[in-house]
């Protein structure tokens, strides 16, 4: 490469991540203004609670951290163990998956500071960078800068986005994923592969991004590559790394406990959770009562949505995002209502496009998840089940 060569890459990159910090603002008004009107509605719900017997049950911190967060911090500060909760039979915090409390056990030593505090930064910081990637990846193939805007807030105000910024995976996870997807179409396949592996010892369907990579490398080098790989190796990099992080945690599982898959393991003892059927699994829960059906119609809104994602010839977004609703579909209890659909931004980019041409439908859209999300926010603190 000459040396013009470089000095205009050089420009190029300089004038991009330019470009990439002027939407800092935005995007960094956006999960602000949500987060501090998720944390109002949080301190008036905590308010109004009856005056709690433990006085570390009343703080706003402690009753943010609930359920999966009591579970991360039993990782971060004492390790994996095989005790079960006394209040769970047969649950254990192997049901877990080791990235996000490891790396608040490290950053909390480095800085010397609090683990529930260093948890709730990580959950926090991880999920702007994640919306700042989202911003990236859409803007990389040909989304509008409003349209992409619009996205990151559907994100914000959806219901259960408290789970950004909580002690939850979620912001971990969907910040690993869009970045592996935006370097695997920037076809820089080491930084895509490195981010798979971590994706997939975060949460076990971070695996699914293999089914992304499958497809980005049959439509860019076509069927050839599979049939010959060794002229295109670096491609299938991503592909290779992905499962590691899954493999580790296997392994680590196996050599502890005896049981490489201690994770299902415990799912299916403490929580019920089992595998099924989606053609059998759906009609039961669209028959039940409650929460299991809502949920059920909700999921039934987001594969709309996915599908929609063929139509803009978006296969390697659709293969992601419909592996993740089979897998949804085929648990026992169908899943979460909204925390498990926080990832699929692309399914949210597909309802910015049919909103955005519509600013009277926009207002009401949003005013309505934002109503449900206070809903659910309040719900979390009072801790109801069906706000998990």
């Amino acid at each position: 490469m000459s040396q013009s060569d470089l000095t205009r890459s050089s420009i190029f990159s300089r004038l991009e991540f330019r470009g990439f910090c002027s939407d800092w603002g935005p995007i960094l008004a956006i999960f602000t203004v949500s987060r501090l009107a998720l944390l109002l509605v949080a301190a008036f719900a905590l308010h109004d609670l009856p005056d709690l017997p433990h006085a570390n049950e009343q703080s706003l911190t402690a009753r943010l951290c609930r359920f999966d967060c009591n579970w991360y911090m039993s990782i971060a500060e004492h390790g994996y163990s095989t005790t079960e909760s006394s209040n769970q039979p047969g649950a254990t915090n192997f049901a877990f998956y080791p990235l996000f409390p490891l790396l608040t056990r490290a950053i909390a030593w480095l800085l010397g500071s609090d683990q529930l505090t260093t948890a709730f930064a990580i959950s926090n910081i991880c999920s702007l960078l994640a919306l700042c990637f989202v911003y990236r990846y859409l803007t990389l193939i040909g989304a509008q800068r409003s349209t992409t805007l619009l996205v990151i807030a559907l994100m914000c105000c959806m219901p259960q986005s408290l789970a950004f910024s909580v002690p939850y995976s979620e912001g971990l996870f969907l910040l690993l994923l869009v970045v592996a997807m935006y370097y695997m179409r920037r076809e820089q396949f080491l930084a895509a592969g490195v981010s798979a592996a971590l994706l997939s010892a975060t949460r076990a369907n971070g695996i699914f991004f293999i089914l992304f990579a499958l497809t980005w490398v049959w439509r860019r080098y076509g069927t050839s590559a599979f049939t010959a790989p060794w002229r295109v190796p670096e491609a299938f990099v991503p592909i290779v790394f992905a499962p590691l992080g899954l493999f580790l945690f296997w392994g680590y599982c196996l050599l502890t406990t005896g049981d490489a898959f201690a994770h299902p393991s415990s799912e299916l003892h403490g929580w019920g959770w089992q595998f099924l059927a989606p053609w059998d699994n759906l009609p039961l829960a669209l028959r039940s009562e409650g929460v299991p059906r809502f949920a059920t119609l909700v999921s039934l809104v987001v594969f709309l949505g996915a599908l929609l994602l063929l139509r803009l010839k978006m296969y390697e977004e659709f293969a992601l995002c419909f592996a993740c609703i089979l897998l949804v579909w085929a648990g026992g209890a169908t899943g979460s209502i909204f925390r498990y659909w926080l990832f699929a931004f692309p399914i949210w980019y597909v309802f910015a496009l049919i909103l955005r041409p519509r600013p009277v439908t926009t207002v009401v859209a949003v005013s309505i998840l934002c109503i449900i999300n206070i809903v659910f926010t309040w719900a979390w603190i009072q801790q109801k089940v069906f706000a998990i």
